[in-house]
C-alpha cells in the first residue's frame, strides 16, 4: 500500500486520520480517555458557570437581568451534565463526547456574550474571552474543526458587540482584536499538535500490535492471534446476533513435493501467493485469514451461511488451480483441499466450542484429500439442542 493511501496518514491541518475507518478505530480505542477528560472539563466548566452567578449579583444586583443570566448559566450547566451522562451511556463514547463538547461550548459562548452585553466592562471581558478560547481549544476534548468554528464565531461576535457598544477607542479595539486573533492562532496550533501527536502514538502502537499478530511471510494473522480468543469472540458475537458463522480450513496439496522439487524459496512464494489469494477474496475488516499451520490456513467468516461459504471455497479452489504460482520463470501448479463448517447460532441455545468447529473442519479437509485432493467438503455443524 502506498503512503498516499495508507490508513495511517494524518491530515496536516486538522490532525485527524484521513481514513474514516482508522479515525473511528482511534476514537474507540481512546474512548475511555476522552470520556474521562470530558467529564473533568465539563464538570469544572459547569460548576464555574454557576459560581460566577455571584458576580452577576455583585454587578447587577437582584433583578430581571440577573435572573436571565442565571437561567442561561443554569442551562449551560444542565447541558454539561447531560453531555457527561450521554457520553457515559453511549456505545460510542468518542463520537458522543465530541457532540456533547460542541453543544456545551456553543451554549457557553452564547451565555458569555449575554453576560458581556448585560454587564458591560468589555475590556475586562475581552481578557476573559481570550481565556475561554484557550479552554475551547485545549481543555474540552473536541474535533479541532468544531472547536475552531465555535472559537472564531464567538470571537467575531464579541468584537462586533464591542464595536457596536462604542465604549472603546480604536486603539483598544485593535489591541483586543490582536489579542483574540493570537488566542485563536496559538490555541488552534496547540490543539492540532496534541491531536497529531496522540494519533501518531496510536498508529505506532497499532503497527507494533499488527506485527505481533501477523505471520511475517504471508501477512495473514498468526496462530498466536487465534489462540488469544479470536474465534471464541466471533462465536459469542454470532450467538448474540442469532447469525451464521462459517469457518474454512484449507491446506495446499503435495506441498512437501513442491518444496523437494523446486526448493524452499519456491514453497515460500507459493505460500505468499495462496495467502494473497485468500486475503483478496475475503472481506477486509470482516473476515479473518489465519495461517494455522505450515501450509494450512483458517478462514473465519462472520454472517456467512453454509451455501455462501461453500461457494467461496469453490472459487478459491478454482482460482488457485487455474493460476498456480510463479517462481522466477517457472510456473508451479498448485491445488488445495478445503473443509467448510457452518453453524447457525442462537442466543437461546448453549454455545459451541471453537476447537470443536476447527476439528470438524480439519476432518472434512483431510476427507477431501483422501478423496483425491483439490476438493471442497462441507457440512452444517450441529449446535447443541435446548435443554
Amino acid at each position: 500500500m502506498s503512503k498516499l493511501h495508507s490508513p495511517g496518514i494524518i491530515a496536516r491541518w486538522h490532525g485527524e486520520f484521513t481514513s474514516a475507518s482508522t479515525e473511528s478505530a482511534f476514537l474507540r480505542d481512546q474512548s475511555g480517555v476522552i470520556e474521562h477528560e470530558l467529564t473533568r472539563s465539563l464538570s469544572f466548566c459547569g460548576i464555574s458557570y454557576l459560581a460566577f452567578a455571584l458576580a452577576d449579583v455583585a454587578h447587577l444586583g437582584y433583578g430581571s437581568q440577573t435572573l436571565a443570566l442565571f437561567v442561561a448559566r443554569l442551562a449551560t450547566a444542565v447541558v454539561a451534565l447531560t453531555g457527561i451522562v450521554l457520553t457515559r451511556r453511549s456505545a460510542n463514547p468518542g463520537h458522543t463526547a465530541y457532540r456533547a463538547a460542541t453543544a456545551f461550548t456553543s451554549l457557553a459562548m452564547l451565555t458569555f456574550l449575554l453576560v458581556a452585553y448585560l454587564r458591560g466592562e468589555l475590556l475586562l471581558h475581552g481578557m476573559s474571552m481570550a481565556i475561554m478560547l484557550i479552554i475551547v481549544y485545549l481543555f474540552i476534548p473536541n474535533r479541532l474543526v468544531n472547536a475552531t468554528i465555535i472559537a472564531l464565531s464567538a470571537s467575531a461576535s464579541f468584537l462586533a458587540l464591542v464595536y457596536a457598544s462604542g465604549t472603546v477607542s480604536p486603539r483598544q479595539m485593535s489591541t483586543m482584536t490582536m489579542l483574540l486573533l493570537l488566542a485563536n492562532l496559538f490555541g488552534a496550533a496547540a490543539a492540532r499538535r496534541d491531536a497529531y501527536s496522540s494519533r501518531r502514538q496510536y498508529w505506532a502502537q497499532q503497527i507494533l500490535i499488527n506485527q505481533s499478530v501477523r505471520d511475517p511471510l504471508t501477512g495473514a494473522f498468526n496462530r498466536r492471534h487465534l489462540n488469544a480468543g479470536l474465534l471464541e469472540r466471533e462465536i459469542d458475537h454470532a450467538r448474540r446476533e442469532g447469525a451464521s458463522l462459517t469457518i474454512i480450513l484449507c491446506d495446499l496439496d503435495n506441498f512437501k513435493a513442491i518444496n523437494d522439487t523446486h526448493g524452499h524459496q519456491a514453497g515460500d512464494t507459493l505460500l505468499q501467493d495462496f495467502a494473497s489469494l485468500l486475503l483478496s477474496m475475503t472481506r477486509d475488516g470482516i473476515d479473518t485469514v489465519v495461517r494455522y499451520g505450515g501450509e494450512e490456513f483458517l478462514l473465519i467468516l462472520p454472517d456467512t451461511n453454509l451455501a455462501d461459504g461453500h461457494a467461496l471455497a469453490e472459487r478459491m479452489r478454482a482460482r488457485l488451480a487455474e493460476a498456480g504460482s510463479l517462481h522466477g520463470h517457472v510456473r508451479i501448479g498448485a491445488t488445495a483441499s478445503f473443509g467448510v463448517v457452518s453453524a447457525r447460532l442462537s442466543s437461546y441455545l448453549p454455545g459451541i466450542a471453537s476447537q470443536a468447529m476447527i476439528a470438524h473442519a480439519d476432518e472434512l479437509m483431510y476427507a477431501a484429500k483422501r478423496s483425491g485432493r483439490n476438493r471442497v467438503h462441507v457440512t452444517e455443524f450441529e449446535t447443541p439442542s435446548a435443554a
